[in-house]
């Protein structure tokens, strides 16, 4: 049964024969992505959520945000904060929160707006997705028309794809040797302009990041599908970009909000978005009301980086790093999520991510710095 609303469609149908990734090799079209978990139960990792061909994509660095349009490929530049932009973009049509994310925009921002080997923010806006129900294995697809005049979408169609298709074959892929990028003795320098700016300031610790690439030859979904048996996560996420593709699990989301309702596990500046007296923290779990005047976008704008990418003092940690590391971050220390339309947001910590660009795939890793830190000790490989 088809459900219409002023904006949004949505069919639901028996999915006890599906898997997200059987849907995903099913669904035809680019830019693909699957978000999914490796716990499934009531409270988390209920629903994966997979979609392709985006309407628009956003992408910018610096102060400029560019959108594409895919139906017509006409461009629209927007100067300003990317993040504020990201806002100002993102409508808010639907009032739908039966699901966390009922369609908007997936992507990333990065640790900070400078240029790099990829934007600094980009994120495909999907108006229709596909979203799989681990505790009804049901099968929901979810239509809303994002601009003034109706966009055509056939869910039948979609739904006779994801049922009764025929999977895209997933070549296999050949992973080589991660090599460090950086030599034992600049890593060296880096660690020593650290521990001497820490020595100046209140800072305790900080966290540097350095980078490893290996060969990569393949699908990348087949390397995402080796990375989810191996390192299963309450947050998995695999995205293609027009010439990378992000593949990621991470322990635990860092930034949420649905119904107005701030879940996070960084204290950076949380009193600056949430309602007074409205904090509860359980652990390292904190909860808050989020202002009515704020967006939830908003809370991304004040809460990341996080201080377990950068240590803390936070502010100070930051400018360390700026001073340390000689080469931008790519993804670490960034975020990775959902923009919905329906207001809710949800961004889990790019810290175990694999970035797959033509033949190489990059990681970083963050390693804490205290006074005490000794390189050699931190890098033993490269001694």
């Amino acid at each position: 049964m088809i459900k219409h609303t002023l904006r949004t469609t949505v069919k639901k149908v028996n999915g006890d024969c599906l898997t997200p990734v059987l849907i995903f090799n099913r669904l035809k079209g680019s830019h693909k992505f699957l978000l999914e978990s490796s716990i499934k139960h009531e409270t988390t990792g209920r629903y994966s959520f997979i979609g392709v061909n985006p309407r628009k994509t956003y992408t910018g660095a610096g102060t400029t945000l560019i959108e594409y349009v895919h139906a017509n490929s006409k461009t629209y530049s927007y100067e300003g904060d990317l993040v504020h932009l990201m806002k100002q973009v993102m409508p808010r049509i639907s009032n739908d929160t039966e699901y966390p994310f009922t369609g908007g925009a997936i992507g990333y921002i990065r640790f900070n707006r400078a240029q790099a080997n990829i934007p600094a923010v980009q994120f495909h806006v999907y108006d229709t997705i596909v979203i799989y129900d681990h505790v009804k294995d049901e099968l929901t697809v979810i239509h809303t028309d994002i601009d003034a005049e109706k966009s055509r979408c056939n869910i039948d169609d979609i739904i006779e794809q994801i049922v009764n298709g025929s999977s895209q074959q997933v070549k296999p892929c050949r992973l080589g040797a991660f090599k460090e990028q950086t030599s034992l003795t600049d890593l060296e320098k880096q660690v020593q302009l650290a521990q001497e700016e820490m020595q100046k300031s209140d800072v305790q610790q900080v966290v540097l990041s350095r980078k490893q690439i290996a060969d990569f030859e393949g699908d990348a979904f087949a390397l995402y599908r080796e990375l989810r048996v191996k390192i299963p996560s309450p947050f998995m996420y695999y995205i293609e970009f027009n010439d990378h593709t992000v593949i990621g699990a991470s322990p635990e989301s860092i930034v949420q909000v649905h119904d107005g309702e701030l879940h996070a596990t960084t204290a950076t500046n949380l009193e600056e978005v949430c309602v007074k007296g409205s904090i509860q923290k359980d652990g390292n779990q904190i909860s808050a009301s989020l202002l009515p005047t704020l967006h939830a976008i908003d809370a991304l704008t004040h809460l990341l980086p996080a201080d377990s990418v950068t240590g803390v003092p936070h502010e100070q940690a930051k400018q360390i790093i700026a001073k340390a590391e000689t080469a931008e971050r790519d993804l670490f220390g960034g975020a990775i999520g959902y923009i919905g339309f329906n207001g809710q947001l949800d961004f889990t910590l790019a810290s175990h991510t694999v970035l797959v660009q033509q033949n190489e795939a990059m990681m970083e890793i963050g390693t804490t710095i205290t006074a005490e830190s000794d390189a050699k000790a931190l890098f033993p490989q490269e001694g």
